[in-house]
């Protein structure tokens, strides 16, 4: 793993849901998911190795 990652690229190498990773990126105060344009469309991108851990937070949570 390591670096960055769209959330379409995340769903399907890490298979993760969608709405799991949209809530993860709109949880405010969180470190792994910005939005960046990409040919005039925002994206939302994931800094993988934080996006690790916070699965590993939401999971010691659960």
């Amino acid at each position: 793993m390591g670096g960055v990652m769209s959330l379409p690229e995340v769903r399907r190498e890490m298979g993760i849901a969608d709405y799991m990773l949209r809530c993860i990126a709109h949880t405010p105060g969180q470190k792994c998911a910005f939005r960046m344009s990409a040919t005039g469309q925002v994206k939302i991108w994931f800094d993988t190795d934080k996006l690790a851990k916070e699965l590993e937070k939401r999971i010691a949570r659960g």
